[in-house]
């Protein structure tokens, strides 16, 4: 299919951008910080058997407790959106070792209570195992009793229907018509739990927005469109715009989009699946759609953008500077002097093990003149 030109799936005037920009998961300041803030602790199965259910009970309340704090931060720096980490609750939706979480009840509604006190938007995006056209029944019960666990904690924050669940198709298997049949077929078995949280989102490998669409048209899904690789979308992407929004205008809910850009020097499809530290452009959108940057700086990245198109202030104590892409007019504007910290693999805590969206990070903190330069952790 003939490709339009890289220029044209860009936001022709970005700083009229009048959505809510966020980030996923993990926040890179407080994750450096010690202690280290962060909402995806958990444990290996065998610490279980070893220690008990009330062992990872007790990291999934730190990682609420965590929870609260970065939505905190996050107001405090002008971010109202963001992907909570799928984590939280670690094996929450294992065959053997699942629980309820009655026992966080409390902790998830102060977390609900907070992000309306502060109007942000929470979304969660459980993990690409998740497969609802998988031809293997096993796989289907794992992925509804794993779906299920995402929209008890939804609810149980009492969020409004903005904050949704995000999966992909999936598979093709070899047939993908035959995987969208399946696919149909079983969300038509979902509870409405589930249904009112689920959102699907395009992909750059099985399903296009052209697979997608008509599907979300019939059962009634939000589309989630993945502008993965601004300029090889299909020329006719963006004609698809208003329709792809209203699958979101029609259950009353603000639209929702991805937006990534490949690593610098990416020339294959897997090398250009792989998120740069930051993008430097907005897509297309409308007014009304939240953007998720996509980016492994994951806050900076939403930085770069308040500064880039003055969308919003942003605290030289929280702006890392980048000088490989800070145009010449941000860099002379600074007050305050970066300090870079060499890129390092994120430590590992006790018992843990990070989210998988977490890679290498590169850990450079800004201070003022009169503090002390920081040490590498």
């Amino acid at each position: 299919m003939k490709q339009k030109p890289a220029g044209r799936f860009v936001h022709p005037n970005p700083r009229n951008y009048k959505g809510r920009l966020g980030y996923a998961c993990l926040n890179t300041i407080l994750r450096h910080q010690k202690p280290p803030v962060f909402c995806s602790r958990t444990c290996r199965i065998e610490t279980i058997r070893q220690k008990g259910i009330d062992f990872v009970k007790e990291l999934a309340l730190q990682n609420v407790r965590d929870l609260s704090t970065l939505i905190e931060w996050n107001e405090a720096h002008g971010i109202k959106f963001m992907r909570m980490s799928s984590d939280i609750f670690p094996f929450a939706g294992h065959k053997d070792y699942g629980y309820s979480l009655d026992f966080a009840k409390s902790e998830l509604e102060s977390i609900g209570e907070l992000a309306a006190k502060y109007k942000h938007r929470l979304t969660l995006h459980p993990g690409q195992f998740n497969q609802l056209g998988s031809p293997n029944p096993d796989v289907v019960e794992n992925t509804i009793r794993d779906l299920s666990y995402h929209a008890e904690m939804l609810d149980l924050m009492k969020l409004p229907p903005d904050s949704i669940m995000i999966i992909h198709m999936g598979g093709v298997y070899g047939d993908k018509a035959s995987a969208i049949a399946r696919f149909e077929e079983n969300y038509k078995n979902l509870t409405d739990a589930i249904k009112r949280r689920l959102v699907l989102e395009n992909d750059e490998l099985g399903y296009s927005v052209t697979d997608l669409l008509p599907v979300c048209q019939r059962l009634g899904i939000p589309l989630v469109l993945d502008c993965i690789n601004p300029g090889e979308a299909s020329e006719t992407l963006l004609d698809l715009l208003p329709a792809i929004d209203e699958t979101w205008h029609r259950k009353g809910i603000k639209p929702k989009q991805h937006y990534s850009e490949s690593r610098p020097g990416a020339v294959s499809a897997v090398e250009r699946r792989a998120h740069s530290d930051r993008v430097m452009n907005l897509p297309p959108s409308s007014d009304d759609v939240d953007l998720m940057i996509e980016a492994k700086e994951k806050e900076q990245a939403v930085f770069q953008l308040y500064k880039l198109f003055d969308l919003y202030p942003v605290d030289d104590d929280v702006w890392i500077a980048n000088k490989k892409v800070v145009p010449k007019s941000i860099k002379a504007n600074k007050r305050k002097k970066a300090v870079a910290v060499k890129t390092q693999e994120d430590a590992v805590v006790e018992n843990t093990v990070v989210e998988e969206e977490e890679e290498t990070i590169v850990g450079m903190r800004t201070r003022s003149r009169s503090r002390k330069k920081t040490k590498k952790a």
